[in-house]
């Protein structure tokens, strides 16, 4: 599994001031930081609730497949641990609620979500109300959903 886009090769603005961003990870960028592959940004970060089922699916199915095999080939503590990362999500891994999130994804329905699923319209729903970065794995990219942020002035 490669890196997740720019989430390793960030530039970050430099100012007096702090700046937070805000980024919201796919699955398999999500697997990665739990699993302690990729440090955990400095940002806040999001996942959507389909993304975050995936992930849990994938590792309660234990089928071997692109999300629970590198979960699955951990040795035993690191295994351990990341298991109970993606079943128990630390606190600093954050998610909207659907009332915030419906609402929008709604709204989008004409305009940058046209066209999408849903999944990807929960996604550029999260990003749209957050003003946030979406980070997806390399070979996990989508260029509809990429498409349709852009539309919308994200990323």
């Amino acid at each position: 599994m490669g890196p997740a886009r720019g989430l390793e090769t960030r530039i970050w603005r430099i100012s007096r001031d702090v700046v937070t961003l805000t980024v919201v990870v796919d699955d398999q960028t999500l697997s990665r930081i739990l699993r302690g592959e990729i440090l955990r940004p400095q940002d806040r970060v999001f996942t959507t609730g389909h993304w975050y089922l995936r992930l849990c699916q994938a590792v309660v199915r234990g089928a071997g497949g692109a999300l629970s095999r590198p979960i699955l080939t951990l040795p035993r503590p690191q295994r351990e641990a990341a298991l109970q990362a993606v079943l128990e999500l630390p606190g600093d891994i954050e998610m909207l609620s659907w009332r915030e999130v419906a609402p929008m994804m709604a709204s989008q329905l004409d305009g940058p979500g046209r066209g999408l699923n849903l999944l990807s319209r929960e996604a550029l729903a999260v990003a749209s109300l957050l003003h946030a970065e979406v980070i997806m794995a390399i070979g996990n990219e989508n260029h509809l959903l990429r498409a349709a942020l852009e539309e919308a002035g994200l990323n």
